[in-house]
């Protein structure tokens, strides 16, 4: 009987790790601020559609992605830098835009613009990205007492995934020595689904504790670290977009899929905000991989939840 005791409190320790299950949340009315769906979609038609295909391949469709992100940026901050480095002979660029004093604290959201192959990349991920040009707006309006940097990444793709080639690692590095509160991955946030059984996962054991639905928001977080609990708790307490989170190591597949990666290379707190990927969007890395498809509502309820987080801190 022992044992088995101590097999059932192993097991729910483990349950709650990777779950970090939040029990209590109370959603808090917020009329003096909102993000606009409409805007979300126009920016990702605009990316998808008229900037595309945008892989490492195309350099002018890159170039002038990083100049309508830049474009945007200026709307809401003067301090818009482009982080030039090169890669086999040919430039690629980061796009940064500041907000708040400049402090040694540091908060960063990112997200990628470059694609796979030759795919329109809506959801995959214009998403991102229209994303940070709605948080953009909203921290311009926004009282901040800490060092805010809304990035936009080149080469997150394949075959620079995974690489100290990516504009994500670029960017981490030359932070390294400023104290990261959080990094925030952008990584498809657009794609949300009422159909039963929509959702799958990497382990069949997850399905026990996470819903079969695609209707959700996730939150993806190293195994000890708390970051991913709390900003779930934000995105719950502000919106009525479901949250879920998950502590897990990267052997689980999906884990380290995005630029969060390269911030823990550097000993950084970083989570990836996800609609799950091809867990979910089987148009992942395909031509169908369209605006149409995606719900700009509820990707505005995730931006919003993301804005309250980062305000928090």
């Amino acid at each position: 009987m022992r044992v088995i005791v101590a097999v059932l409190i192993s097991l729910m320790v483990v349950i709650y790790m990777v779950v970090r299950p939040t029990f209590f949340t109370s959603q808090k009315q917020q009329v003096e601020i909102s993000v606009n769906a409409l805007e979300l979609e126009k920016h990702v038609k605009h990316i998808s559609e008229n900037l595309s295909p945008r892989s490492y391949q195309n350099s002018d469709n890159l170039s002038d992605t990083v100049n309508y992100i830049q474009g945007q940026m200026k709307l809401h901050t003067t301090d818009v830098e482009i982080q030039n480095y090169v890669v086999n002979q040919v430039e690629y660029k980061n796009v940064i835009a500041r907000f708040g004093p400049i402090t040694d604290d540091l908060i960063v959201v990112g997200a990628h613009y470059d694609v796979m192959g030759e795919y329109p990349g809506a959801d995959d991920n214009a998403s991102g990205v229209a994303g940070l040009f709605e948080l953009a707006r909203l921290l311009s309006q926004s009282d901040l007492n800490k060092s805010i940097e809304l990035v936009a990444y080149t080469l997150e793709e394949p075959p620079f995934f995974a690489s100290t080639d990516m504009g994500s690692y670029i960017h981490a590095e030359s932070v390294k020595s400023r104290n990261v509160l959080l990094m925030i991955s952008l990584e498809m946030i657009g794609y949300f689904t009422d159909k039963k059984a929509s959702q799958d996962y990497p382990l069949s054991v997850m399905k026990l504790f996470y819903p079969s639905k695609g209707n959700y928001i996730s939150v993806v977080d190293q195994v000890f670290s708390n970051a991913a609990s709390q900003l779930k708790q934000s995105l719950n307490n502000y919106t009525d977009l479901p949250a879920y989170s998950i502590n897990a190591p990267t052997a689980v597949q999906g884990i380290d899929f995005s630029d969060h990666r390269n911030y823990w290379q550097f000993g950084f707190p970083a989570v990836m905000v996800t609609d799950t990927s091809f867990y979910r969007n089987k148009y992942y890395h395909t031509a169908e991989d369209t605006f149409e498809k995606l719900d700009y509502e509820a990707m505005a309820k995730v931006v919003f939840g993301v804005y309250k987080h980062v305000v928090s801190l």
